[in-house]
């Protein structure tokens, strides 16, 4: 998005597991919508009533508050009906597993997400909620204070500026030599690699992988999930520019990850064949 761009929207993202809202933020942000984040339930709600976002990403496994979930306490707060949530939960979790689910207005997004399914349900909650006003909290004693219509300001995030992304195929690159370029480059931020069946994502900081993950069938965390897509020559990849912390899960180079993945990949090819050779002497 160009720095004169219009945003689309604010959305605020709230998850205590740090990656989801740096990812979200970053694949968002590229998409042109200003993005807050918030890890815990208070800072959601101070976030929302300071600047209340058109959309709320949540997970639903934050701690409640006063016994009850934290969409519910700022919905006490502000009128917050319509403001669409979208819950980020577990695979198989349904609306009505959900305490304070709206229907027609909130949303549930199981993890781990596809690019295009996070960019979908964010257009959607904007679609089914297209002109929010949000009540103004009064003070103790006061009457009830005008509403305000939830503001689209021209001013940055403070927690996410406009990136550059990287788009290609791999057919055209190899992973092995993409990974190659981006740690001469010393490049930060997320890799996404997207085949008709599976998703990967490489968390880079200064052209180092920090965290892998690998949404199969199962999924895969860590270098397996390098060697894994390592594998794959075909599908897209999209590299979004940005600043990328946590701990070093790793904790070692691509040029080790990358002779790794080839000797497991030779030392599979050497299986098939033994395994043909018996198969092939027992008929």
């Amino acid at each position: 998005m160009s720095p004169t761009a219009k945003p689309k929207a604010r959305v605020l993202v709230v998850d205590n597991d740090p990656w989801i809202p740096r990812m979200a933020a970053t694949i968002l942000g590229q998409a042109g919508y200003l993005v807050n984040v918030a890890a815990d339930a208070q800072g959601a709600i101070a976030s929302a009533v300071k600047a209340p976002p058109r959309v709320i990403l949540s997970a639903v496994t934050l701690p409640a508050l006063d016994s009850r979930p934290w969409w519910e306490r700022l919905r006490s707060i502000v009128d917050g009906r319509v403001i669409p949530f979208v819950f980020l939960t577990a695979p198989g979790v349904v609306p009505s597993d959900i305490r304070g689910f709206l229907n027609e207005i909130d949303d549930c997004l199981a993890k781990p997400f596809r690019v295009e399914e996070l960019e979908r349900v964010v257009r959607d909650a904007l679609l089914r909620v297209p002109h929010p006003v949000v009540t103004a909290p009064a003070e103790p004693g006061e009457p009830p204070r005008p509403p305000m219509v939830t503001p689209v300001s021209n001013r940055a995030s403070q927690w996410h500026r406009p990136l550059l992304a990287l788009r290609g195929m791999l057919s055209e690159i190899g992973l092995g030599s993409l990974l190659v370029m981006l740690e001469m480059e010393r490049k930060s931020g997320i890799l996404i690699i997207e085949t008709d069946t599976a998703t990967a994502r490489f968390f880079l900081r200064k052209g180092h992988i920090m965290r892998a993950e690998l949404d199969g069938a199962p999924p895969v965390s860590g270098a397996g999930a390098v060697y894994g897509a390592l594998g794959w020559k075909e599908g897209q990849f999209e590299f979004l520019i940005g600043d990328v912390g946590g701990v070093d899960e790793i904790q070692t180079s691509t040029t080790f990850l990358l002779i790794e993945a080839a000797r497991r990949a030779d030392e599979l090819k050497e299986q098939a064949k033994q395994a043909e050779g018996l198969k092939g002497s027992s008929s």
